[in-house]
């Protein structure tokens, strides 16, 4: 018997969760020297739309922040998510609901002759990667993919978010 079920990515803070490490500091320390320092470059999508088209540098004196945020990844995807109403953040909510669908109507049609494209349809998401402009270019591919072996599959998409236009 061939059971599927969906699969929620994982969601975290990379940054905030490298950075939380007491080892941090000192693996960087054993590497380069005990005078080296830690700065982060960061580019917010918040100062982006402001305009700032460069990273900002901020120094030891932010793990602080960054350990706030860590501690905050429970509320990601809630009302509370001071960053949830972001564009990005609404399309990678949106895509969660169309991979779900998606799944379950493969699993609809799923067959030993379509095992091989239906599993190729639920590995998709993994071409979804990077940050705003080329993060909004593969998903544009994904959902093209997903039409695509929907249609093979005998399920063709019926939803306009989900057949490439884009979300948020």
């Amino acid at each position: 018997m061939i059971r599927c079920r969906s699969h929620r990515p994982a969601q975290g803070s990379g940054i905030a969760r490298g950075t939380r490490s007491a080892r941090a500091g000192g693996d960087v320390r054993a590497r380069f020297g005990e005078g080296a320092r830690i700065f982060y470059r960061l580019h917010p999508p918040v100062l982006r739309a402001l305009g700032m088209d460069r990273k900002i540098v901020l120094g030891p004196w932010f793990r602080p922040v960054f350990r706030v945020l860590a501690a905050m990844r429970h509320v990601r995807g809630t009302w509370l998510d001071p960053f949830g109403a972001a564009r990005m953040r609404r399309v990678e909510r949106a895509l969660v609901v169309e991979y779900e669908d998606m799944i379950a109507r493969a699993c609809l049609a799923l067959g030993p002759e379509n095992h091989a494209l239906t599993v190729e349809l639920a590995e998709l998401p993994d071409m979804v990667r990077g940050y705003e402009e080329i993060k909004t270019a593969a998903v544009a591919r994904y959902r093209a993919e997903a039409a695509g072996l929907l249609e093979r599959l005998g399920q063709p998409l019926q939803d306009a978010a989900a057949a490439g236009t884009p979300a948020g």
